[in-house]
């Protein structure tokens, strides 16, 4: 489960908590949301697929697996399923498990940037960094804008002591995500 720390008197502190409880707030609504259209249609593959991708983000990754297994179950060509599903195995430390899942999801669309991404992290999470810098320029190849590719290769860049590719990719990575916040 997510633990929340409000202690301090920074008032910056205090709003960014404020934030995050409400945007948890906003995970909990639409976690019932989805459960209520799940009483209505339990067999909607997407729903199944939402559930699980709130629940990661609720910290709950038991229960995201489980949701996402429903979706895949109900569709087994569901990429997002098969994704959501091989971070929330990478979240508990299940490594092969989750890099299984990715290339599921990529085999069935080769184009989407998230599985690749994520499964650089992972093997980044393996030590397996000369892989994951492979991985993460396929991510970055099909979406250059990706911050979170940016991100993973530098990391993998950072542990094989190249140091000044690694604080490229992370300049870029800095830069996207200003650009995406922006405005």
């Amino acid at each position: 489960m997510i633990e929340l720390t409000c202690s301090g008197d920074n008032p910056d502190q205090l709003i960014n908590n404020e934030r995050i409880l409400e945007d948890i707030k906003r995970f909990e609504e639409a976690l019932d949301e989805c459960n209520n259209a799940l009483r209505f249609n339990p067999e909607s593959a997407d729903t199944w697929t939402n559930k699980g991708i709130i629940l990661f983000y609720l910290g709950r990754y038991e229960e995201a697996l489980e949701a996402g297994k429903r979706a895949i179950k109900l569709d087994p060509e569901s990429f997002m399923a098969w994704n959501n599903n091989g971070s929330a195995l990478s979240s508990l430390e299940r490594y092969d498990e989750a890099i299984s899942a990715f290339d599921k999801a990529i085999l069935i669309n080769p184009g989407y940037s998230d599985a690749w991404s994520n499964k650089g992290k992972t093997l980044n999470c393996l030590e397996r960094y000369e892989e994951a810098i492979i991985v993460c320029d396929m991510a970055i190849q099909r979406d250059p804008e990706y911050s979170d590719a940016w991100n993973n290769k530098g990391n993998a860049l950072s542990a094989l002591g190249r140091y000044d590719e690694a604080i490229s990719a992370f300049d870029k990575a800095i830069e996207l995500d200003a650009d995406n916040n922006a405005g």
